[in-house]
């Protein structure tokens, strides 16, 4: 794995961390501003409405487990492609749910950025 593979992986590591222990700073720092997200029932979210959700209580994640990943570096954009297993209880509902997506980080100020 090259040095910017494993900045990567620690930037989504670090993600993780601060959904779970609910770090607005660190959540702030490493998603983009104009990044949206997409849950699993199809609700379309905005960061803020995102850490908003998660800083309330809405969303609250206990624990991921990373199952499979991979990560590609071209300069200053990663992709990184990973399946992992979220135990959460989201919207009132509590369970343990395997998922698979694709994020793309850009280093920006020395660090790894989520962007999409």
């Amino acid at each position: 794995m090259t040095i910017e593979e494993k900045e990567v992986y620690a930037t989504y590591e670090a993600i993780n961390i601060a959904m779970i222990k609910k770090d607005r700073d660190a959540m702030e720092r490493y998603f983009d501003e104009k990044l949206t997200f997409t849950h699993m029932s199809g609700k379309k979210q905005t960061r803020e409405e995102l850490i908003g959700e998660i800083l309330d209580g809405t969303l609250n994640y206990y624990k991921i487990d990373t199952k499979d990943y991979s990560i590609s570096v071209t300069g200053d954009t990663a992709w990184m492609k990973v399946t992992h297993t979220l135990t959460a209880k989201v919207y009132g509902i509590s369970g343990a749910w395997t998922l698979a997506g694709e994020n793309t980080y850009r280093k920006r100020g020395g660090i790894w950025v989520r962007v999409r």
